[in-house]
């Protein structure tokens, strides 16, 4: 016997806790059929899945992913499985979003993906929003980062941080994100954000990086970029949101913005 829990529905992602009542027997279902989109946590436990002659192992250094039709079977080792994780379960439509900007079929990674940091720091933000203020706008925003990060490896020899240290991390991470998205116009130094976040630059550089996805250098300039295309659209002249949005360099600010949107700023609005 399988019990689940719903602890979000928005009606685009919805949170589902699932285990196994303890000493009860269990039976392994026959072929079963996926009605959703899906990324499956193993937090406890494991069991197998069965496609044909195939056989992959669950276990919590990895994601059971599946899409609508994806036909399996799984199976435990035990009668009294002790199995239990947390499902992330997608609307068709975000999905498609998240494959036309990545240009990824979600195929590719059916039916298993290996459990990196910034997966597990995602699972963790996921149930944080989840249960706080933030809200299903946060919701649906981290599941779309948990897609577009399936498809990123772990570094070559990286070690999986204990869901104590997850946890740790992501304050100090989401503490850097906010001074970064409140902050921008300011002269930020790696030094001044670690600092702020209670860590080493060092430390902090390459902890930002695994599980934000990118190094904080860059995560401030696409914060200053979209800034400044948000000013630019309201109809600001180009050097007043290069000073609006700390590119101190008007030359920089106009070579910046071209390579990474394609249109000088002076355009963009048009």
């Amino acid at each position: 016997m399988i019990r689940s829990q719903i602890i979000h529905d928005d009606g685009q992602v919805s949170l589902i806790r699932f285990d196994h009542p303890p000493g009860r027997p269990h039976r392994d279902p026959g072929e079963e059929a996926s009605s959703c989109h899906s990324v499956s946590f193993v937090e406890r436990g494991g069991f197998n899945v069965e496609l044909g002659a195939r056989r992959w192992r669950m276990d919590p250094s990895s994601l059971f992913v599946t899409y609508p039709g994806f036909s399996y079977r799984c199976t435990h080792l035990e009668s009294m499985p002790d199995d239990a994780g947390l499902s992330v379960q997608y609307a068709t439509d975000l999905v498609e979003d998240v494959e036309r900007a990545t240009g990824r079929h979600w195929t590719r990674w059916v039916p298993a993906a290996p459990l990196t940091n910034r997966l597990a720091y995602l699972r963790h933000r996921l149930v944080e929003a989840s249960a706080s203020a933030e809200g299903p706008m946060a919701v649906i925003a981290l599941a779309g980062e948990l897609l577009a990060a399936l498809d990123h490896s772990a570094p070559r020899g990286a070690r999986p941080y204990r869901s104590d240290q997850i946890a740790w991390y992501a304050r100090r991470v989401e503490l850097a994100r906010e001074m970064l998205a409140t902050r921008f116009p300011e002269p930020l130094s790696l030094q001044r954000v670690a600092r702020e976040a209670g860590m080493s630059p060092f430390h902090f550089s390459r902890v930002f990086r695994e599980l934000v996805g990118m190094p904080p250098h860059r995560y401030l300039l696409r914060i200053r970029l979209l800034r400044a295309a948000q000013r630019l659209r309201a109809g600001d002249g180009v050097s007043e949101t290069s000073l609006a949005t700390g590119f101190n360099n008007l030359s920089h600010f106009i070579r910046t913005f071209r390579r990474v949107l394609g249109v000088p700023p002076s355009r963009f609005r048009a």
